[in-house]
C-alpha cells in the first residue's frame, strides 16, 4: 500500500499526501473499509464514501450545490441527530444544517479507522494540527463520531462536539 498501512483495524499514514487526496484515493478508501465479511465492507465503505463525498463538496466548495443530493444518496429520511449544533432530526433538518458548517475549501481529514458492531459504527478521522504546547510542532489529532445504519442508509449520528455559538465551528477552530 503506497503511503500507509492498516495496523489493528487503523490506517497509519506514512505519506501526508494522503491527508490531501484521501478522499479520491481508491486504495485507501477501500482498505479502510475492508472487514472480514461483504455485509460488513459494505457497510463501512457506506460510510468512508459518505465522508469522501461530504469532503469533496467543502474542498471543491460546492456544498451549497450538491450538500442535498450527498446527504439524500447517504441519510434515511427519519435521520435522527445527536450533534447539540444541529438543527434537529429529519433529513430536511441535516440538509440545512450542513448549508452553514463554516468550513469551505479546505480538505476535511480523512477515515483511518471504522469500527463496526451490529447497525451502530464509531469513525475516527485523523488530523495533523499545530501542537498548541510546542512551538513549531504537529500532532495527530483523532476525530470521533458515530452512526448507526440501518437498511443501507444512514439513521442516526452522536457526535463530541460541544455546543458551539452559530457560525462558528465547533471543532473549536
Amino acid at each position: 500500500m503506497a503511503g500507509f498501512t492498516i495496523t489493528n483495524g487503523i490506517a497509519e499514514i506514512s505519506d501526508p499526501a494522503i491527508y490531501q487526496n484521501w478522499l479520491d484515493n481508491e486504495e485507501f478508501k477501500a482498505a479502510v473499509a475492508a472487514d472480514s465479511s461483504p455485509e460488513r465492507t459494505a457497510v463501512k465503505r457506506l460510510l468512508v464514501d459518505f465522508e469522501a463525498d461530504l469532503a469533496r463538496i467543502v474542498r471543491d466548495d460546492k456544498v451549497q450545490e450538491q450538500v442535498a443530493e450527498v446527504m439524500t444518496r447517504y441519510a434515511a429520511e427519519d435521520y435522527v441527530q445527536h450533534d447539540p449544533n444541529a438543527a434537529g432530526n429529519g433529513l430536511g433538518n441535516l440538509i440545512e444544517h450542513f448549508r452553514h458548517v463554516p468550513a469551505v475549501g479546505i480538505v476535511p481529514p480523512p477515515v483511518v479507522s471504522v469500527i463496526l458492531d451490529g447497525e451502530v459504527a464509531c469513525l475516527m478521522m485523523r488530523e495533523v494540527v499545530p501542537d498548541p504546547v510546542v512551538p513549531g510542532g504537529t500532532y495527530e489529532w483523532n476525530i470521533l463520531t458515530v452512526f448507526r445504519v440501518h437498511n443501507g442508509k444512514l439513521a442516526e449520528h452522536w457526535s463530541t462536539f460541544r455546543k458551539a455559538v452559530p457560525g462558528r465551528n465547533p471543532l473549536g477552530d
